[in-house]
């Protein structure tokens, strides 16, 4: 369905060029619960041209609180097929590729094959550090963020930069279980995801490279820290 005047209230912000390079390019979502979830719906809404999907998880009722692809309606249906349905009832321009299964290095080469840039929408450090690594070996960018409660992380690693490895260090699962999640902070961080991944797809420069933003939604604080070279 083309649905003319889709993205004029874009214009102001995005130029034609822009909107072009939107539509002829690819993000894959790591993940798509409640941070994924929100960067697909924003990354259809303004206009890139095709998602792939990855998660290895179904809908449940404690997904209710945060998660935009889960209603009442879908809960037990894999969430990439939930948001599949919703992207496409929101913008069907958009190519949808839903894959069904978790990340794993020895398929990432295939995974990420026809990819432009990577979304990490994870919620532990091993699977991060991974996912940078494949990045990097197929000279992909990488926008990463991580929440918990009333907090958040952001950042921005292209390849060879190997920020995920030098802010989250080893392998361990994040402190998401023991603050949990409510609605607003994985939208506010998908949010700030999906402002630099509009910059790196229209070739501006992202503002967190070599850096990690620190959102403190409590206290109303965001702070930029610098990533040392090693």
């Amino acid at each position: 369905m083309q649905l003319e005047g889709r993205y004029e209230r874009n214009k102001k912000t995005l130029s034609d060029e822009d909107q072009l390079k939107l539509a002829t390019s690819c993000v894959a979502i790591v993940g798509c619960g409640g941070l994924g979830g929100y960067i697909a719906e924003e990354l259809v809404r303004i206009g890139v041209g095709r998602l792939v999907l990855i998660d290895g998880d179904r809908l449940e009722v404690s997904n209710l609180n945060r998660q935009i692809m889960a209603t009442e309606l879908n809960l037990g249906q894999w969430k990439v097929e939930a948001a599949r349905v919703r992207l496409q009832s929101v913008n069907s321009e958009v190519h949808i590729e839903a894959v069904r299964g978790w990340f794993e290095e020895k398929k990432g080469q295939e995974l990420l094959r026809e990819v432009d840039l990577v979304c990490d929408a994870l919620d532990t450090r091993e699977a991060r550090v991974m996912l940078e690594r494949v990045c990097h070996q197929m000279d992909l960018p990488l926008v990463f963020a991580s929440i918990a409660g009333w907090f958040g992380q952001l950042g921005v690693s292209l390849p060879g930069d190997f920020s995920v490895s030098r802010l989250y260090g080893r392998g361990e699962r994040g402190v998401e279980n023991t603050w949990g999640n409510p609605s607003f902070t994985p939208a506010v961080l998908a949010s700030l995801s999906v402002a630099e991944t509009v910059k790196l797809l229209v070739g501006r420069m992202p503002s967190l490279r070599h850096a990690w933003l620190q959102v403190d939604l409590l206290t109303m604080e965001f702070e930029r820290f610098e990533i040392l070279e090693e």
